[in-house]
C-alpha cells in the first residue's frame, strides 16, 4: 500500500495529537485508524455536512428536545 501525506494546520495537528494520546496510540496509527473508518462508513454529504444513516430503532428528536440537551436540562 502506498503512502500518502496530509497536511492540516497547526490547531488540528495539536487536537488529533491529543485525541491519539486518549487513545495510546501514536497520532498517526491514529488517523489511519480513524480515516478508514470514515471512508468505510455509509454516509453522503448535504451542503458539505456529512450525513449518517439513522441506527435502527434510534430515536428521532425534536427541536424541544436539542433545546433541551442544548441547554442542559434533565428530562
Amino acid at each position: 500500500m502506498s503512502k500518502v501525506t496530509i497536511s492540516v494546520d497547526a490547531g488540528l495537528k495539536e487536537r488529533l495529537t491529543d485525541l491519539a494520546s486518549q487513545t495510546g496510540q501514536g497520532v498517526d496509527e491514529f488517523v489511519d485508524a480513524l480515516l478508514r473508518r470514515i471512508t468505510g462508513a455509509d454516509v453522503h454529504f448535504e451542503r458539505g455536512v456529512p450525513v449518517f444513516p439513522r441506527r435502527p430503532g434510534a430515536p428521532t428528536l425534536t427541536i424541544e428536545d436539542v433545546n433541551r440537551l442544548a441547554d442542559g436540562i434533565g428530562e
